[in-house]
């Protein structure tokens, strides 16, 4: 999946201080599986960090 330049700058926010939730986040967008709570969660601390 490409990334556009404001997607690739927030995974780079996220990544500079949470590589693995970075990681987490992205796997769990790009792979298309069902939201749940759990992923939700990390979503919104990815969006915290990076805003």
């Amino acid at each position: 999946m490409s990334l556009s330049a404001q997607t690739l700058e927030f995974f780079s926010k996220v990544a500079k201080k949470n590589f693995g939730l970075a990681c987490d986040v992205y796997y769990v967008l790009a792979s298309g599986q069902e939201i749940t709570p759990k992923e939700r969660s990390m979503i919104q601390e990815a969006l915290r960090i990076a805003g």
